[in-house]
């Protein structure tokens, strides 16, 4: 994400994590579709200084996971429109999955 869409973000939306490991999508042998994304929710407002250029969001991991969002690690989130399950792959005969 960049710093504006992290400004623009709203109590309880969700942002999809991809620090270790990607969204994903994996299709098995037998054809059954699992699909891996560890979501967040922001838990607060956006914070921000008059005096730098630093800003801080408030997130929450399942019931009792607090994270933030800062400059340092905002590169390794995204937002679910963004995420790269929306769009399409094609196998090599065509047919998207």
């Amino acid at each position: 994400m960049t710093k504006k869409q992290v400004l623009q973000v709203k109590y309880g939306q969700e942002l999809h994590y991809t620090g270790k490991q990607d969204c994903q999508k994996i299709i098995g042998p037998r054809g059954k579709i699992t699909i891996n994304v560890v979501t967040f929710r922001v838990s607060g407002k956006v914070q921000t200084w008059k005096t730098r250029p630093d800003f801080r969001v408030p997130i929450k991991y399942g019931l009792y996971e607090h994270y933030e969002i800062h400059q340092n690690n905002c590169r390794d989130f995204h937002l679910p429109q963004d995420c790269p399950l929306n769009n399409p792959v094609f196998c090599v005969d065509g047919v998207s999955r």
